[in-house]
C-alpha cells in the first residue's frame, strides 16, 4: 500500500496519485491529482502558475483554463471554498498554495511520476513558426504569407530533436504587437519564428525573426531581397539558419536534403500555395477551390509532384466526407498515382496514395505507402493519423489506438488524434488508459478553443471527449455550439448523433444521420467498426441508412 498523507479527513497516495474520503474514493482526472501532488510537495508556500505549467504539462501546449478547471476539481472534490479557503489558496499574480496542515511518512518530492508528464510530450527544443505579415503595396499576399511560413514548419519537421508547433495553433497567432512571451507559454515553445513579406511585381523581400521566448532577444534575424524565382533557395536558406541555431548544431546532409523544396517556376509554386490554403479548411467549397488552384498549377508544371498529390488529397476528402462520388475516388487514384511516379521519394506523395488507397478498402497497399511516407519523414503527422483511421476502417483498433498515439505525439498540440486514440483504447478494453487519453484531449480541446471559439471541428469531436469524461452539461453545450456555428458540417452533425446515441436519445440520433447521409456524408466500414452506433444496430431506419452506403 503507498504511504499517504493526511490533512482534514482526507488522505493523498502520492505514488498512485489517489485521494480518498474515509473508504471512499474521490475520483481526480490524472492532472488534478498531479496538481494536487505538487502543492502538496510544497506546502505552505506558493507554488506559480509556469511551475504547475512545468511540471504537470511539461512539454506540451497548456492554457490557464486547464489550470484553474483542475482547481476548481480539486476544490469540488475537498468541499473547499476559494473565498475562504481550508486547503487550496489562490495567490494573486504568484499561483497557488497549499494551506492545511499535513500528517503522514511519504515525503513528496514532485509531482506523481505516473502523470506529472505528458504521455505525448518529447524532449528537446520546441519552436513554433507564426504566418508570416504582408507588407505587399495591395495587402494581396495573404496566401503567400501563410504558404511560406506553413513551408518552414514542414522544413523544420524533418531537423531530428526539434519539435514544431502545427500551423494549427501557431496560425491562431497573426499581427503586429503580439507579447512574445505570453506567445511562446500558451504555445509551449522555447522559439518564435515571425516575419514579414512584401511583394511587388517579380521583387519579394521576406524578413525573418527568431525569437527566444523566454528573454524576447532577437537570436537571429535577417532580411532576403530577392527575385521571387528565388523563393526555393531562400526557403533551404531561412530552414537551415533557423533548425541550425535553435538545435545549436548544423544540418547533417540527410537534413539538408529533407529541408530542401521542390523547385517549380514561381507561377505554379503560388498556384500551389493557394491550393494548400484552402485544403486545410475543409468545407466542400474550400475542397473544390482548392482544386481548381493545383490543376492550373498541374496545367503550367505537370511533373509538379506536390501539386499531384495536393490534387489527390483533395479528392480523397470530398469522397469521404461530401457524398462518396465515385468520380473523386477515380480522380484521387490518378492523381496520387502521378505524384508517386514523378517523386517517390515525397512524403506526401506517400499519404495521398495511402489515403486513396484506404478509400478503396486495399488496406495491405494503404499501409505500405502509410509507413513509407513516415519513414520519409518520421514526425509527419498525416502519415499516422490516416494510417490509424485506415487500420481503425478495417478493424485493427489496438493497432489504430498506437498509430493515433504516435500521431498525438508528433502534434501534441492535436486534440483529435488523441481523442480517437481514446476510442480506440476503450474497444480494445483498456479503459484506465482511455479515461486518460480522453481527459488529455479534453485539455487539449481546451487549449484550441481558447485560441478559437469558434472552431467546429474542437466544439463537435471535443463534445464526445467531454461526455466519455463525465461532463456531460459541457458535452451538450459544445455540441450545440458547433451546430450552431455551422448547421451543414458534418463533423458537427454526426457527433452530435453520437452523442445522442450514447444518451438514449435515438430519435434525435436517427434524425442527424438522415440529415448527414442526405448531404452525401457515410463511410459504411468506418460506422461498422465504430461501437458508438451500437445502441441503434437493430434499429429499421438505421440498417436501410446503412444499407445505401457504399
Amino acid at each position: 500500500m503507498n504511504d499517504a498523507l493526511t490533512f482534514g479527513r482526507y488522505r493523498f497516495e502520492p505514488d498512485s496519485a489517489r485521494l480518498w474520503a474515509g473508504k471512499r474514493e474521490l475520483k481526480l482526472t490524472p492532472k488534478a491529482a498531479a496538481v494536487l501532488g505538487m502543492l502538496i510537495a510544497r506546502r505552505g508556500e506558493p507554488v506559480s502558475k509556469e511551475e504547475l505549467f512545468a511540471g504537470v504539462w511539461r512539454g506540451t501546449v497548456v492554457s490557464d483554463d486547464a489550470l484553474v478547471t483542475c482547481i476548481q476539481e480539486l476544490r469540488k472534490a475537498l468541499g473547499d471554498d476559494a473565498k475562504k479557503p481550508r486547503y487550496i489558496e489562490t495567490r494573486h499574480r504568484r499561483g497557488y498554495r497549499f494551506a492545511a496542515a499535513i500528517a503522514g511518512t511519504a515525503t513528496p518530492t514532485k509531482a506523481p511520476a505516473a502523470v506529472a508528464r505528458d504521455e505525448h510530450a518529447t524532449e528537446g527544443p520546441a519552436i513554433a513558426v507564426l504566418p508570416f505579415t504582408d507588407m505587399s503595396p495591395g495587402r494581396d499576399q495573404d496566401y503567400l504569407c501563410e504558404g511560406l511560413a506553413e513551408e518552414l514548419i514542414d522544413a523544420l519537421t524533418h531537423v531530428e530533436g526539434l519539435r514544431v508547433t502545427a500551423r494549427s495553433s501557431s496560425f491562431q497567432f497573426r499581427g503586429p504587437g503580439l507579447d512574445v512571451r505570453e506567445v511562446g507559454r500558451r504555445l509551449g515553445v522555447d522559439s518564435l519564428v515571425e516575419g514579414s513579406v512584401r511583394k511587388a511585381g517579380n521583387k519579394l523581400r521576406v524578413t525573418v525573426q527568431l525569437i527566444d521566448t523566454a528573454t524576447a532577444y532577437h537570436k537571429w534575424s535577417e532580411r532576403f531581397d530577392r527575385e521571387l524565382d528565388d523563393v526555393f533557395a531562400m526557403q533551404d536558406e531561412i530552414a537551415g539558419s533557423v533548425a541550425s541555431i535553435v538545435r545549436g548544431s548544423a544540418l547533417s546532409r540527410r537534413e539538408k536534403r529533407a529541408v530542401r523544396r521542390t523547385q517549380t517556376t514561381t507561377d505554379v509554386y503560388e498556384y500551389y500555395l493557394r491550393g494548400r490554403q484552402s485544403l486545410h479548411r475543409m468545407t466542400r467549397p474550400h475542397l473544390e477551390h482548392s482544386r481548381e488552384m493545383f490543376r492550373a498549377a498541374i496545367e503550367i508544371d505537370a511533373e509538379y509532384a506536390p501539386a499531384w498529390a495536393g490534387l489527390a488529397t483533395a479528392h480523397a476528402q470530398t469522397y469521404e466526407w461530401f457524398g462518396a462520388n465515385v468520380e473523386d475516388l477515380r480522380a484521387a487514384e490518378r492523381a496520387s498515382k502521378i505524384a508517386m511516379d514523378l517523386n517517390p521519394g515525397l512524403a506526401d506523395a506517400h499519404v495521398a496514395r495511402g489515403f486513396t488507397m484506404s478509400l478503396h478498402r486495399k488496406y495491405d497497399l494503404a499501409e505500405k505507402h502509410f509507413e513509407a511516407a513516415s519513414r520519409i519523414n518520421p514526425q509527419l503527422y498525416d502519415a499516422y493519423y490516416l494510417f490509424g483511421r485506415s487500420c481503425f476502417a478495417r478493424g485493427q483498433i489496438a493497432r489504430s489506438a498506437e498509430l493515433f498515439a504516435k500521431a498525438a505525439e508528433v502534434r501534441p498540440d492535436d486534440f483529435q488524434s488523441c481523442y480517437l486514440a481514446g476510442q480506440s483504447l476503450r474497444m480494445s478494453g483498456r479503459d484506465d488508459d482511455a479515461r486518460r487519453v480522453v481527459a488529455d484531449s479534453v485539455r487539449r480541446a481546451e487549449h484550441v478553443l481558447a485560441l478559437n471559439p469558434r472552431d467546429v471541428r474542437v466544439l463537435s469531436l471535443g463534445a464526445g471527449a467531454l461526455q466519455e469524461d463525465g461532463q456531460l452539461d459541457r458535452c451538450l453545450e459544445w455540441s450545440r455550439r458547433a451546430l450552431e456555428i455551422d448547421p451543414q458540417d458534418m463533423g458537427a452533425i454526426i457527433n452530435a448523433a453520437c452523442i445522442h446515441t450514447k444518451l438514449g436519445r435515438f430519435d434525435d440520433a436517427i434524425a442527424l444521420l438522415e440529415r448527414a447521409f442526405g448531404m452525401g456524408w457515410g463511410k459504411r466500414d468506418w460506422i461498422e467498426q465504430d461501437t458508438d452506433y451500437d445502441p441503434l444496430r437493430a434499429d429499421p431506419r438505421f440498417q436501410a441508412m446503412l444499407a445505401k452506403l457504399k
